[in-house]
């Protein structure tokens, strides 16, 4: 008996130890994996290895809950969770790095890492989710908890920052000697792949700016840089640290109050590209657009590696054209669209129609399809076109449902980006871009030059196939469409992108009849079926000009 227990003990003690060493190892390969990609390229195509790296480090605590390195993985998965947000924008994976700092905090609140955790807590409160309230509670239970150190240091200067912001706001329009009040820059974010970047800052309000460039000082070893000075601004945010960006085109951005009245910020580059800039209101946020060279050798590289793949059995290899469509339904998150026929709503439609699809498209034309949004996350509008942009995609359409005071009105009409005098269609366009129809005027001026500069010509082709399909095919199967035609409009969404990009109203969720067979399964199926037919027309037009 007596050698049984000691047998059992010594089999305890064992397992005891290869649980030691188990939780150790998994740790430091999901923190080696995590340092990889820190150092690495923060573009798009890592999405999944964050998610993946951010799952690893979750099971840790998980299997081990009583482990040394419990508290570490979960500060990590919710870092992982953070770098995920930074690249795709969906509030999916800001929740998940909340979720797992809110984790380690209750679990583990003496921590080495409970100070960082608690401040990437509030800071994803008050830049991420746009939660004031919660943010300062954060901040201020940091602060409490922990009186020392750099990160309640931080955090005293993320609650300074924010109260003059709200006095920013509550203050009147000019100050007492006529000068106009400055706006404050409160947050910096990025969207990036290997070529293409878009940087975008949020304002308090309208701002004046310049754009310069210097080119690579080697003996003094600087890069190349583009450096953006806001004028009549002030600082809202922690500039001490660098945002570290490090794909082909830039490396990181720099910001800092350069002076009194000028908030400089800097992009160092890897090489200098062009680079458009442009500020969109309501609110208010300055968009740089930076394009690279495609490295075309790499491109016929990969083309032709994937001719030597041996397609799928239930996927069609691509048609010569079309390699990869991004579609963006519309609204999402705290942003419900319109709302019609017994609630309906129109996030939830357009989801439905993009995600059957992207299912089609990939299954019968072997097109890859990203979707700026799979679940009910809310994207802001710039970042939909800089994740179309990043992807290199071919095509570009923005779906979404129409809605109008008048509840007979009905029909369908899709859009193309370019300046209008048209009413209706000026009214539209401030509806999806949830601002006012004085800034849709103001903007005719500021975005003339891109909307010269983008593929017009193929985004109106674009939008010809896909209206007079859906015209046809609705109408042989659910009897009349009212056309209400092909129009262009100036919406944020389609601002900068670099392919043909089209937005498309599917009818009315206010009208009864419509609003009801748009919640209805078969109805978004044929909806489906008629925007697929114009889209296998429209890469079927474009070969044929291509070979003539």
């Amino acid at each position: 008996m007596t050698a049984f227990i000691l047998a059992l003990g010594l089999l305890l003690a064992a397992s005891t130890g290869w649980a030691a060493k188990r939780d150790k190892d998994l740790y430091l390969s999901a923190k080696k994996e995590y340092d990889l990609l820190r150092k690495g390229n923060s573009a798009s195509g890592n999405s999944r290895r964050w998610e993946a790296v951010a799952e690893r480090f979750q099971k840790i605590p998980q299997e081990f809950p009583r482990s040394a390195y419990a508290d570490g993985a979960l500060f990590y998965a919710g870092k992982s969770y953070r770098e995920l947000y930074s690249v795709n924008r969906k509030e999916r994976a800001l929740d998940l790095a909340i979720k797992n700092w809110r984790a380690l905090l209750s679990r583990y609140p003496n921590s080495p890492l409970a100070k960082e955790a608690r401040y990437f807590l509030a800071l994803s409160y008050e830049e991420g989710k746009g939660d004031v309230a919660e943010a300062r509670k954060q901040y201020q239970a940091l602060i409490e908890k922990f009186p020392r150190g750099d990160w309640p240091a931080k955090a005293k200067k993320r609650l300074k920052a924010m109260q003059e912001a709200e006095e920013e706001k509550k203050a009147p329009p000019s100050l007492s000697d006529g000068q106009p009040a400055k706006a404050l820059l409160s947050q910096v974010r990025y969207t990036s792949s290997q070529s293409y970047t878009r940087i975008t800052m949020d304002l308090s309000s309208e701002i004046r700016f310049e754009t310069h460039v210097l080119k690579e000082e080697p003996s003094k070893g600087l890069p190349p840089r583009i450096y953006v000075d806001l004028l009549g601004a002030r600082l809202g945010m922690d500039g001490a640290q660098p945002i570290v960006v490090q794909d082909r085109l830039l490396r990181q951005v720099r910001v800092a109050q350069f002076n009194p009245d000028i908030v400089r910020v800097v992009l160092d580059m890897s090489s200098l590209n062009g680079h458009n800039a442009f500020l969109l209101p309501d609110p208010y946020r300055l968009v740089i657009d930076i394009q690279g060279q495609r490295d075309r050798e790499q491109f016929a590289a990969l083309e032709k590696k994937r001719d030597l793949l041996p397609p799928r059995k239930t996927v069609k290899p691509p048609l010569p054209g079309l390699r990869r469509i991004v579609l963006d339904p519309g609204h999402g998150g705290k942003d419900p669209g319109a709302i019609g026929v017994k609630g309906a709503t129109e996030k939830e439609i357009v989801l439905s129609v993009a995600k059957k699809l992207a299912k089609k498209l990939k299954a019968e034309m072997g097109i890859e399809v990203v979707l700026t949004r799979r679940d009910d996350s809310f994207i802001p509008l710039e970042d939909r076109t800089a994740i179309a942009n990043a992807e290199d995609a071919d095509l570009f359409i923005s779906l979404h449902v129409n809605a109008a005071q008048n509840a007979a009105a009905r029909g369908i009409e899709t859009y193309y980006l370019d300046n209008t005098s048209d009413e209706a269609s000026v009214r539209m366009a401030a509806r999806e871009n949830g601002t006012s129809r004085k800034s849709i005027s103001d903007l005719q001026f500021i975005l003339s030059d891109l909307t010269q500069n983008s593929k017009l010509e193929d985004s109106i082709s674009l939008a010809h196939r896909l209206h007079t399909s859906v015209v046809s095919h609705m109408g042989q199967r659910y009897g009349p469409v009212k056309d209400l035609g092909i129009k262009k409009a100036l919406f944020y969404v389609l601002v900068g992108a670099r392919m043909p990009s089209v937005l498309v109203e599917m009818f009315f969720i206010t009208n009864k009849t419509e609003g009801r067979e748009l919640t209805r399964s078969a109805y978004q199926d044929a909806l489906v079926d008629a925007l697929f037919d114009g889209i296998k027309k429209y890469q079927e037009t474009t070969q044929v000009v291509k070979n003539l």
